[in-house]
């Protein structure tokens, strides 16, 4: 017998609040050093790996936020962990020299990698905005903003207008390449447009409406294909369509290609 949508709301609800959202409320804390765990094993058992991301950091109280916002935090545990993740986050990753945030960490929360990803920048944005929205805590909007100001002093291309993917720590473009500092891509765009919708929504400005629909009509003007409309991965400086290669930092892909054998 199929089921009904309401059947399968019923079910989904329950896999999310109580399989789900249990799972890593009781996981994701490390109670030795603070932050985020990244990995455990097919048990759910930490797997020890020694690495921190600020992109599952921040993706981590994005989804928190979201599970408070559309009323799944029945307990305050959503909210108590996105908080001690935004707290800690601000302490220990954020970048008091240059501003911005840091790539990677050790397990002990030493950095890794300085270098400035304008995609898990994206994702700060987002996460900060969401948990301002979620929570009421001014201090996620107030770093939200912040980063917000800084992509749009050292990321946005001011010659032909978009934003520049990979950067150092003191936000000068990286290498080109491999290293991405010679690319514009469809991907920072598409969550840079989620990051500014959410900020949009939680501060109520004028320059992140701005930006928002600006990125909008970056996405339909120069990222979607003129007769197919699907999205061209990769561009050069001036949006002409440059190869699809794999970049020296990456957050997915075969990222851990190779560990086990």
């Amino acid at each position: 017998m199929k089921k009904t949508l309401k059947a399968w709301k019923k079910e989904l609800q329950h896999h999310l609040d109580k399989e789900l959202l249990p799972f890593w409320l009781d996981r994701l804390w490390d109670e030795e050093h603070g932050g985020f765990l990244t990995q455990w094993d097919k048990d759910g058992k930490d797997s020890g790996v020694d690495e921190k991301s600020m992109l599952a950091h921040f993706r981590s109280i994005y989804s928190l936020s979201l599970a408070a916002l559309h009323g799944h935090d029945h307990d305050g545990r959503c909210q108590s962990l996105a908080t001690k993740g935004v707290h800690f986050a601000i302490e220990h990753y954020w970048d008091e020299k240059y501003g911005g945030l840091y790539w990677l960490f050790d397990r002990k929360n030493n950095v890794l990698i300085d270098q400035k990803i304008t995609y898990g920048h994206s994702f700060v944005i987002y996460a900060l905005s969401t948990y301002t929205l979620a929570f009421g805590d001014p201090i996620g909007l107030e770093y939200a903003e912040r980063v917000f100001d800084l992509l749009q002093v050292y990321v946005v291309d001011t010659n032909y207008g978009g934003y520049w993917t990979m950067l150092n720590r003191n936000w000068s473009l990286c290498g080109p390449g491999s290293g991405g500092g010679d690319r514009k891509t469809l991907d920072i765009h598409m969550h840079l447009m989620e990051a500014f919708t959410a900020l949009y929504q939680a501060s109520g400005k004028e320059i992140h409406r701005r930006k928002l629909l600006e990125i909008i009509t970056q996405i339909d003007e120069k990222i979607l294909h003129p007769e197919f409309k699907t999205g061209i991965p990769m561009f050069w400086e001036d949006w002409t369509i440059a190869p699809h290669i794999k970049f020296d930092i990456i957050w997915g892909w075969d990222r851990f290609e190779g560990e086990d054998g």
